[in-house]
């Protein structure tokens, strides 16, 4: 039985609230075991600790906050503190898992250990959904995770004179899984909607090409790590984004030439170039002209196109 099935709780509107987790979590703030009987929890509730399950036989589903997750062999399923669950088996007759509680204060002693990194791991936890994370693993992550399980619920049984570290170790490595999972997860997610991904990219440099657009600011405005950005931008557009910053900025400063009678300089400032020496490079080892040279070619191939369109009219009224 779970902790929360050995005692009713007491129960609150629709829910229950689990004291009985809560007053062993404050004893025992990690607990681990290996369970094969049915799920017997009654009701909806919450406590406080995570919860981490790991099913190995079996099917059934889990009712986590507003989610409905299903359970089979090679899940995983991680319950930030106080989130409403409860599980549901299906038909099986045994139901094989893994079932480890953890305390908060527990992390945040292993915090602790680690001033330097400013670690923090419910926050890290977090960082994929505020209430669940919930993954298929491949044989070789199920092997692994069950292996540190397995070992942690023996040290926990046992308690011999090494066991608080050999539980530190094993919680350890079980964190380093799961953020990795988490890590891959987001990875996989962002691959799927690159190409939303890389158009609202696109969209922002181009609303803010005039700007002095910093990388850091793509990464804190976009849900992707630098690496991923720039791998996937290249991928989908066929160039890096300055080279798109490049040339988006000197095709508007060719229609300013043009179009316009600012000054080269002030052509420079109106398109995110900025430094006037740097635009003049730029600028000329693209198109083989300075930014004048350019407007005054420009210029001369206009005014001969409206003397040729000219002559054309002429010829035309003496036809007629």
């Amino acid at each position: 039985m779970t902790l929360y099935e050995k005692k009713e709780p007491n129960t609150v509107a629709a829910y229950a609230i689990d004291n009985y987790t809560n007053e062993f979590l404050t004893a025992y703030p990690v607990h681990c075991e290996y369970r094969i009987q049915p799920l017997l929890q009654p009701t909806l509730h919450a406590h406080n600790g995570y919860e981490i399950y790991l099913v190995l036989e079996g099917t059934g589903s889990y009712v986590v906050g507003d989610r409905l997750l299903p359970l089979h062999a090679g899940s995983l399923t991680v319950i930030h503190p106080n989130v409403l669950h409860r599980p549901y088996h299906g038909n099986s007759p045994e139901f094989h898992r893994y079932v480890l509680a953890l305390d908060e204060s527990y992390l945040e002693r292993l915090e602790s250990l680690c001033p330097a990194s400013g670690l923090s791991i419910s926050s890290l936890l977090a960082a994929a959904h505020p209430d669940v994370s919930h993954y298929f693993l491949t044989p070789q992550q199920l092997l692994a995770i069950q292996g540190i399980l397995a070992e942690l619920a023996q040290h926990l049984a046992i308690r011999d004179p090494l066991y608080e570290l050999a539980v530190l170790k094993n919680i350890s490595a079980l964190l380093l899984e799961l953020l990795r999972l988490q890590t891959e997860a987001a990875s996989h997610d962002v691959q799927r909607h690159a190409p939303q991904l890389i158009g609202d990219v696109l969209a922002y440099l181009i609303g803010h090409y005039q700007e002095n657009i910093q990388t850091r600011e793509l990464v804190q405005r976009f849900p992707v790590s630098r690496s991923q950005l720039f791998a996937l931008f290249k991928e989908t557009t066929g160039m890096t984004i300055g080279q798109f910053l490049t040339e988006y900025r000197l095709s508007q400063a060719k229609r300013l030439l043009i179009a316009s009678e600012l000054t080269v300089t002030e052509v420079a400032a109106a398109t995110g170039f900025g430094d006037i020496s740097h635009f003049f490079h730029v600028f000329k080892k693209e198109n083989g002209l300075t930014p004048k040279q350019y407007r005054d070619a420009a210029h001369r191939r206009a005014g001969l196109r409206q003397e040729a369109s000219a002559g054309e009219g002429e010829g035309h009224r003496q036809l007629t």
